[in-house]
């Protein structure tokens, strides 16, 4: 598998809660880092325990794309957890040794933050999140 097969099917084993085919995309000393929570998990089998550990239900993921470059393959998730609140993940993988080595995986809540406060009040971020409103409504 290269890069990017491994990365999707490593989301995609998650939520089928396959845990052996995850770990089989992992490098025995792999390392996940989630900067947003301040996380770290070292190793394959620490990787697995966490997921697999994870408090159910816990929604569906799903792998909107991935791309790839020569260290390794990024992907991008969207996730709906069982109440219905949207959420983005973006994760990019190293690769070593043919499997997923290192990975920093970025997570947040759809409309969750709020812009800064240096410009929480310019028109031009008004209108930016008047526009995000009424795609995320439908309209």
């Amino acid at each position: 598998m290269d890069a990017a097969d491994l990365v999707r099917d490593l989301y995609e084993a998650y939520q089928a809660r396959a845990w052996a085919r995850a770990a089989a995309r992992l490098h025995p000393g792999a390392l996940v880092e989630m900067p947003g929570t301040g996380e770290r998990l070292d190793g394959r089998e620490e990787v697995i325990a966490f997921q697999r550990s994870y408090p159910e239900p816990w929604g569906v993921l799903t792998v909107l794309r991935v791309l790839v470059d020569r260290e390794g393959a990024a992907a991008e998730a969207g996730i709906v957890d069982p109440g219905g609140q949207r959420h983005a993940m973006a994760a990019f993988w190293r690769t070593r040794d043919g499997l997923l080595h290192h990975g920093v995986e970025y997570w947040v809540t759809v409309g969750g933050d709020s812009p800064p406060a240096s410009r929480a009040d310019s028109a031009a971020t008004r209108a930016a999140r008047a526009r995000w409103e009424r795609t995320a409504s439908g309209d």
